[in-house]
């Protein structure tokens, strides 16, 4: 019995990962056949004017089923977004002991989801309830996804905490001198904090949800869980108790099954599978040959690939990962210094602020703006972003004289033309469609993917294995940001109840406070959130709030949420969080202090740009007006 209890104990930890493995590949095939079947509808609605019935219902049935399936295998990769600047410090020992806890509190939300959704799926089999549309099925097909998933999340968030119990009971893990190393201290202060901050839920609403939140997410709760558990307390204790808790797989529902959210996972499959066909290396190749003749033309070069790939894959880590593992070494080598090189990739990745970005469809959704029309407006301020970085390169080199200057034949540029002209045809494609209205925002990441996948069968990149591979990674990737749109919206539905953008909003109109002064505030708040919170969990927690207050203050909204961008971007670059900072890290294994150093200037110059666009907004409105957008 022993020896069947061991074997059980050692094969159950192995079998729950195959489940989050397998759930997670299906995901990603899953939204590879939406890509396909969105290029078939574009083609049929545009060549043969014979539009189909189906493929719209169809996808958002897979998109709902895509997000829940593939984010057990986040869980599992340990690529959920969570802000860690806190507990990076702790000692492994304290760590393990705090991450048990957190991920206890993580399966509440789990639990809610799964419970009532269960109860929704047995409703509508019970009542014979029909999908609404031109495609008709049983609704609890698609409500089955909450029961279904949850139930292996569940599993593999179980596997973790008994993971990190058995280290502990082992002692296996490393202490360290000080408070980092004493989880009496650190387990008390976080659990007395989130008592004290549910406990005010119930006190002050808007206080306590805040406080509940941020407490969640400092103490490594992932973002999502730490959103939708905060959203979960002010329903039970502000509304109905556990009658309100029905909710949650309602709110879900609602955010999932949504057309402009469904370019998102696609965008990002796309990237995936032109960053492994090796389209950065060529695009860097490109650039850095027709920028040599300046000088510091090789980390000019840098900025502008960064550029060009932020205009195929929308995330600026992607970016910096696909460049800056070939830039960094070869500018360095050359004589360029560290600081410049780590800027000039970290700083340059722009995929947040240049179409097509996941930031701005995220704030398209949010605001119930056109993402075609974000789009457009975001064209020339990231242009001017772009010769802002370039000049001040520029500027450094001369003064510093520390680069090698390279001398590049116009053969060699050709060459290099015709190396990258598969990939510098995407971003002509997916704009040029969306602005001539051949296809919308969505139906432009679908012909991506099918696009890029073309690109990699031409460079024989593509085989069923690393196909596999890019479909697993590319689904986990799209989960990760929507799980934490999940729970973001079952967060918003609260505060929307409670009306807090409408209370300021008033109290900034009635206070008399400058529009300049409000702005400044404003830009502030997102200078310091952005030093210690994600892009994505900064704009899922404040525009819903701040959005409404821009006519107030006489700033168009597409205006804003182009500037909201660049400030993103900041976050990217500012310790202890930057994302972008510590994927150069991972590049390079050098200390962070040489990469922020580098990072600090791009970080001001994003700065003045969002000063920039904010005096002259007609930047960002006069492309929208000139599309007929």
């Amino acid at each position: 019995m022993k020896t069947k209890g061991k074997s059980l104990v050692t094969v159950l930890p192995i079998i729950i990962d195959k489940m989050s493995v397998i759930s997670g590949t299906i995901a990603g095939l899953a939204m590879f056949l939406v890509a396909l079947t969105t290029t078939y509808e574009v083609i049929m609605r545009r060549i043969f004017d014979n539009p189909t019935t189906w493929v719209f219902s169809m996808s958002l049935f897979v998109m709902v089923w895509f997000a829940l399936l593939a984010a057990p295998l986040g869980i599992k990769e340990g690529k959920q977004i969570t802000v860690d600047f806190l507990i990076s410090r702790l000692s492994e020992r304290t760590k393990a002991m705090l991450s048990v806890i957190t991920y206890s509190i993580s399966l509440i939300f789990l639990i809610t989801l799964g419970f009532y959704g269960l109860d929704m799926c047995i409703d509508a089999y019970r009542k014979g309830i029909t999908s609404i549309g031109l495609l008709l099925y049983p609704q609890w097909l698609l409500y089955l996804v909450f029961p279904v998933t949850t139930f292996v999340y569940c599993l593999q968030i179980l596997r973790i905490i008994a993971t990190e119990v058995s280290k502990l009971r082992r002692k296996q893990l490393t202490s360290k001198p000080g408070w980092q190393d004493n989880p009496r201290l650190v387990l008390t202060l976080f659990i007395t904090l989130t008592a004290f901050g549910f406990y005010l839920v119930n006190v002050h609403h808007v206080a306590g949800i805040i406080l509940l939140a941020l407490c969640l997410m400092f103490g490594g709760v992932p973002v999502s869980f730490a959103l939708g558990c905060s959203g979960i307390a002010g329903l039970f204790l502000i509304y109905q108790g556990f009658g309100s808790l029905s909710m949650v797989p309602v709110i879900v529902e609602r955010t999932l099954y949504n057309f402009v959210l469904l370019a998102i996972p696609m965008f990002i499959m796309g990237g995936v599978i032109l960053y492994k066909c090796g389209v950065g290396e060529r695009i860097y190749n490109l650039a850095s040959k027709w920028m040599s003749a300046l000088p510091g033309g090789l980390a000019v070069g840098t900025i502008v690939a960064c550029a060009i790939f932020s205009a195929m894959v929308g995330v600026s880590t992607a970016v910096a990962a696909a460049i800056g593992l070939t830039a960094i070494p070869i500018l360095i080598s050359r004589g360029y210094t560290k600081e410049l090189a780590y800027g000039t990739v970290a700083g340059g990745a722009l995929g947040v602020l240049i179409p097509p970005s996941a930031g701005l469809i995220v704030y398209g959704f949010l605001t119930n703006t056109s993402v075609g029309k974000l789009f457009a407006a975001a064209f020339i301020p990231g242009f001017i972003v772009v010769v802002l970085f370039a000049s001040y390169t520029v500027f450094y080199c001369v003064v510093s004289g520390k680069y090698e200057k390279v001398t590049v034949t116009w053969k060699e540029r050709i060459l290099s033309v015709k190396g990258a002209i598969l990939g510098l045809s995407a971003p002509f494609i997916v704009l040029g469609g969306i602005y001539s209205g051949v296809f919308t925002p969505t139906e432009a990441a679908g012909v991506l993917v099918v696009y890029s996948m073309v690109v990699g069968f031409v460079y024989k990149k593509i085989n069923w294995k690393n196909f596999i591979a890019i479909m697993r990674e590319s689904a986990m990737l799209g989960s990760v940001i929507m799980m934490v749109m999940v729970g973001a919206m079952v967060l918003a539905h609260v505060i929307g109840h409670l009306r807090v953008a409408r209370i300021f909003a008033e109290w900034i109109a009635t206070a008399g406070i400058s529009p300049w002064m409000a702005l400044t505030g404003i830009a502030l708040l997102y200078v310091i959130l952005g030093m210690f919170l994600d892009g994505l969990a900064i704009t899922v927690l404040t525009v819903p709030v701040l959005y409404p207050l821009m006519p107030v203050l006489g700033v168009d909204v597409v205006v804003f949420g182009v500037a909201l961008m660049m400030f993103i971007e900041m976050a990217l670059l500012t310790p202890p969080v930057g994302l972008n900072l510590f994927m150069v890290k991972a590049i390079t294994g050098d200390n962070l202090w040489p990469i922020v150093k580098g990072n600090v200037p791009f970080a001001a110059l994003l700065m003045l740009g969002a000063i920039i666009l904010l005096l002259f907004p007609q930047l960002a409105l006069w492309l929208p007006k000139i599309l007929g957008i």
